[in-house]
């Protein structure tokens, strides 16, 4: 006797047999690691900006990192075969009626499935404890490398910012007296780029997680070998591991007290949000009184805020002019609504010219 397979039914098939679906999908490239990394196969762009998670408990789960489109691997059926927009959950009926199909659920008893789905709910589960145990490790490894970077100035992380009219130097001192610098964005004078297989000079900054301050991830930002710009390879910009919730503190602010040490004190701040380090740095520079944080990603931001500490009371959030890029005005006031939502007022600042406040500075000066 058969009956219709449920939606868990037909996930679970279509995880066990993630290659063949997205070979039947025309995915045939191959996985570095838990995910498949490419240019997105319907909205073109020119790099690889579409993640889909082959391994551990987010098989089937993809992500255009620019915003477009993400989901499961219902989701992701209805984006490839042009059922879906990307974000709309359209389409997914008929996903899963081509999942069921391609699967063979269609042609299963019931008893049959039954014993499929017991055998990859157990996989499942242990593939999430793999993961867990893979995640921690990662995240001890890109502590590790943060921790053997070397402090900015003099380096050509230090070149790289001034380049883009970030001078450490014009930063105040201390409560007591001392020179202040975000110390969480360091230097490494020679780290490997995958891609190119080249070793770089390379701008590299924890992610923290806002509750326990702990760096669980890095952002790193390749340069070219004299410091002038960054360096002709593709990415330059990377971030590892996941990074969901965390955040770069570029600045404490006036008090320069932990958000922890602030909120024993009874402490309300208002908190500037960039989407980047030299967006942030340049808000500093610009008004040192405020604690400051780059999200990382404008999909980081709703993530963002969830976390936001018991001292923050108010919110500044940067806005690039980015007007014609649909998928990021799409992510900002998503991003914004969520800070909205925790009650907090939002101010919007954006740049006085050009396209962020890093050409708002570089204008100034």
């Amino acid at each position: 006797m058969t009956d219709r397979p449920s939606i868990e039914e037909i996930k679970h098939a279509a995880r066990d047999r993630i290659f063949d679906v997205l070979g039947a999908l025309g995915v045939h490239e191959r996985p570095r690691g838990n995910y498949i990394s490419m240019c997105n196969p319907v909205a073109k762009d020119a790099h690889p900006s579409f993640t889909i998670w082959v391994k551990g408990a987010a098989i089937g789960a993809f992500k255009d990192h620019r915003g477009i489109a993400q989901g499961d691997v219902i989701d992701l059926v209805a984006y490839l075969k042009g059922w879906s927009a990307g974000n709309d959950r359209a389409g997914r009926d008929q996903a899963l009626a081509w999942l069921a199909d391609f699967c063979g659920l269609l042609r299963m008893t019931t008893s049959q499935r039954a014993k499929q789905a017991m055998t990859s709910r157990r996989q499942a589960h242990e593939a999430e404890k793999k993961r867990g145990e893979d995640l921690a490790e990662k995240q001890k490894r890109a502590f590790q490398t943060w921790v053997y970077a070397s402090p900015i100035l003099g380096t050509r992380v230090d070149t790289y910012l001034a380049g883009r009219g970030i001078d450490l130097e014009a930063l105040p001192l201390g409560p007591r007296g001392g020179l202040r610098r975000p110390t969480i964005v360091r230097a490494l004078e020679a780290h490997l780029h995958t891609e190119s297989r080249r070793e770089l000079p390379c701008m590299i900054a924890g992610c923290v997680n806002p509750a326990t301050g702990q760096v669980l991830a890095i952002h790193r930002t390749w340069l070219a070998e004299n410091g002038a710009g960054k360096a002709d390879v593709t990415p330059a910009k990377k971030v590892w591991p996941d990074f969901a919730g965390l955040v770069i503190p570029l600045w404490r602010g006036e008090t320069w007290l932990s958000v922890k040490a602030a909120a024993e004190a009874g402490l309300r701040e208002t908190l500037v949000l960039t989407e980047g380090i030299e967006d942030g740095l340049s808000a500093v520079i610009a008004d040192p009184r405020y604690r400051t944080w780059a999200m990382i990603s404008l999909g980081n931001l709703s993530n963002v805020a969830k976390v936001l500490p018991e001292c923050i009371d108010s919110v500044m959030l940067h806005r690039q002019r980015e007007w014609g890029n649909a998928a990021a005005v799409a992510a900002f006031e998503k991003g914004k609504a969520a800070l909205e939502a925790t009650g907090r007022p939002v101010a919007i600042i954006e740049a006085l010219g050009g396209k962020d406040l890093n050409d708002t500075l570089r204008g100034a000066a």
